[in-house]
């Protein structure tokens, strides 16, 4: 061969990753062309069956199993290589000489090793090395070039498929039966249409550096798709051209699957934007859409930051800031940020922002009366920032009362006390006072000051004084103290209960008794409640609650008059206090009264109860003749009213409840329409 030489040693660095790690077979793949075509790549698995290939050649077969949507009852056969497939003639290959990927293949298929002088250890190793090196560089070029691909015997295109069937593809090696060389065969399934485009490459980002960029995309995602990429840049963003004639292949070690591809470019200055992109290259030649582009330009990185070298208050209102940086580092920095804040630390806020790289000066036209100011230079990777530079204004104006003071108090004289944030910037913090009574002095809670807009104090509940009163005040950075806020008055809980009423008499009346009680004392009550019992109740049961009238003058004795007694019963009354506050007083001393008469009947009620069922017998002694039975059913502390009737021995309530106590009483109706007094009570729960 006349063919140029190509020193394989070169690329053994990148003939790994083609290298595919199987024994004794043939991959294939097949990719359907857009228009009526069906593209088919295969290679060896191995240098032996590479070998094998090379010399007995290929056989592509078709099998025809669907069409129209429907499975065939005989597949159609055909096959697409009349004769085996092997490397084309050394004549044919010498037409491309000047491709260095159809070179690379020749010299690897047809080229001669050198004679081995000796058959010790280490040649046997080299020379198994340098085998192996032609094989895997053979394969790289066939994956970079599809001509090298076609040159070699590992690339066909049927040009006779229907866009509504499907094939089965059959490749395998045309080795002799006599060989005993075991080769497993190759086999895809597809049709014209199951096209698809090819997708475009994605993640490209640029790291620019002085007169330089490095690139790096994402190759994980596509690598079942794309075997090499192309880069390409421009000026405009419209024309692009390959930055190398040469296809990019990540080189990685053996057994590592790589993420991303890298590559590098040289710019011929800084000053420059240049667009960059990629493009993906399949095993068939196909170049794919560009990816999205990435823009920039050369950058020296910034190593120093500027300094403010003057600062001068204008009237009071305004602040000029005058800093310096090296003129001749303009050309790399993007231009200058200015932050501020009114206190030396914490977060600053950007208030100023120039890409202007020559700028030097600007002129702050709102400063804070207290400005802390921090410059920095930038570009778009990298900031640096200057030393802090403090500037202030005179200030003799106080800020505004502090507005929205609320709070409340709990159960345990703890008091929690929020405001609004005063809107003055150059607030420092807020002074809390406290009086018993509106018209006091207040005092000064705490000399610390505040810096929030809430405080928690404690207070002394067991006081004569029912609220307790607060002011608050706003003091800025200048010591200015505004004026006093609006009185917030607080009423302290109350946890005294009332002191005890006294009943003074029980009072015989027409079927009546009249209660008379000299009211508590205390001057918070709102109520007052009466309490009844029979001799033969456990408990007493709430007749009445009587509401304090609003009176200059207070009332010291108050009556009611119990309309529902019997005769010959005897009542227990007391009477107990309630404050505004809900707390009550403890009952006062009970009186016992027996009403006139006598009681003529014994009337005794018992219950049981049975899952949740309440069940009422009774027993009643008396010379009249029973009517009817009345039930009076009481839920929790009311009093007994009037349930149901009955001219049963016994009644059975279902309608319990299982949140409060149930009470029960029974009076009989007699057949000369009078009534006997109420039984003794029985409890449910």
């Amino acid at each position: 061969m006349t063919m140029k030489r190509y020193i394989l040693l070169v690329f053994t660095s990148l003939a790994f990753v083609f290298n595919m790690q199987a024994n004794g077979g043939v991959m294939l793949l097949c990719r359907p062309a857009q228009q009526d075509s069906i593209l088919l790549r295969w290679a060896p698995t191995d240098k032996q069956t590479w070998d094998l290939g090379n010399r007995y050649g290929y056989v592509v077969e078709r099998y025809t199993l669907l069409r129209k949507g429907k499975l065939l009852d005989e597949r159609e056969f055909r096959s697409l290589t009349p004769v085996p497939q092997t490397p084309a003639p050394t004549a044919e290959w010498e037409l491309y000489e000047d491709d260095k990927y159809v070179s690379i293949a020749a010299e690897c298929i047809f080229g001669e090793s050198p004679a081995m002088p000796l058959a010790g250890p280490s040649a046997i190793a080299q020379k198994y090395k340098e085998e192996q090196n032609r094989f895997s560089m053979a394969l790289f070029a066939a994956d970079q070039s599809v001509l090298t691909a076609r040159l070699s015997g590992l690339f066909a295109v049927d040009k006779t498929a229907l866009a509504d069937e499907k094939y089965l593809y059959k490749i395998y090696i045309a080795a002799p039966d006599s060989i005993g060389a075991t080769v497993d065969t190759a086999f895809a399934f597809t049709g014209l249409s199951e096209y698809q485009t090819l997708p475009q490459p994605i993640d490209l980002t640029a790291h620019w550096e002085n007169r330089k960029v490095q690139l790096s995309w994402n190759i994980l995602y596509l690598n079942h798709i794309y075997n090499s990429y192309v880069v390409e840049k421009s000026q405009d963003g419209k024309r692009y051209t390959p930055i190398s004639e040469n296809a990019t292949v990540q080189a990685v070690d053996e057994g590592i699957t790589p993420e991303y591809a890298y590559r590098s470019d040289s710019l011929p200055d800084n000053r420059s934007k240049w667009y960059y992109r990629v493009r993906g290259i399949n095993a068939f030649g196909e170049l794919g859409p560009p990816s999205d582009s990435v823009v920039g330009r050369g950058r020296i990185p910034i190593t120093s930051a500027p300094i403010i070298s003057s600062k001068e208050v204008i009237d009071n209102k305004r602040v000029s800031l005058i800093w310096e940086y090296p003129d001749t580092l303009n050309e790399s920095i993007t231009g200058f940020r200015l932050y501020r804040s009114s206190k030396p630390t914490g977060t600053k806020e950007k208030i100023y922002e120039s890409k202007k790289p020559k700028e030097r000066v600007y002129i702050d036209p709102q400063p804070d009366l207290t400005n802390y100011y921090v410059l920095s230079v930038f570009d778009d990777e990298t900031e640096k920032f200057s030393p802090q530079t403090y500037a202030e204004l005179l200030d003799s104006i106080p800020p505004a009362a502090p507005r929205g003071l609320a709070g409340v108090i709990d159960s345990t004289g703890i008091v929690h006390l929020t405001w609004d944030r005063n809107k003055d910037k150059d607030i420092n913090g807020y002074r809390v006072y406290r009086s018993n009574r509106p018209d006091f002095e207040f005092i000064l809670v705490t000399p610390a000051m505040i810096a929030d807009t809430f405080f928690t104090d404690v207070i002394n509940l067991k006081t004569l004084t029912k609220q307790v009163y607060y002011q608050l005040r706003a003091e800025d950075l200048r010591l200015n103290q505004s004026a006093l806020s609006a009185v917030l008055a607080l009423k302290r809980p109350d946890t005294i209960p009332p002191v005890s009423p006294v009943i003074q008499s029980v009072a015989e009346k027409k079927n009546a008794f009249a209660i008379t009680w000299y009211n508590s004392s205390s001057d918070d009550v709102m109520r007052h409640h009466v309490y009844r019992k029979e001799a033969t109740d456990t408990a007493f049961q709430l007749l009445t609650s009587i509401e304090k009238r609003p009176k200059k003058v207070p009332e010291k004795q108050s009556t009611y008059q119990d309309n529902s007694v019997q005769a010959g019963e005897t009542y227990i009354y007391q009477v107990r206090a309630e404050d505004d506050s809900g707390l009550f007083s403890e009952p006062s001393t009970p009186v016992q009264k027996k009403a006139p008469g006598e009681k003529r009947d014994d009337i005794r009620l018992k219950k049981r109860e049975v899952d949740g069922e309440v069940t009422l017998t009774w027993t009643i002694k008396t010379e009249k003749k029973v009517e009817r039975i009345l039930i009076y059913k009481a839920i929790g502390n009311e009093a007994p009213k009037l349930h149901t009737g009955t001219t049963e021995s016994n009644y059975t309530d279902k309608t319990g409840t299982a949140e409060k106590a149930l009470r029960y009483r029974i009076k009989v109706l007699y057949d000369d329409g009078t009534y006997s007094s109420l039984s003794n009570e029985v409890s449910a729960t």
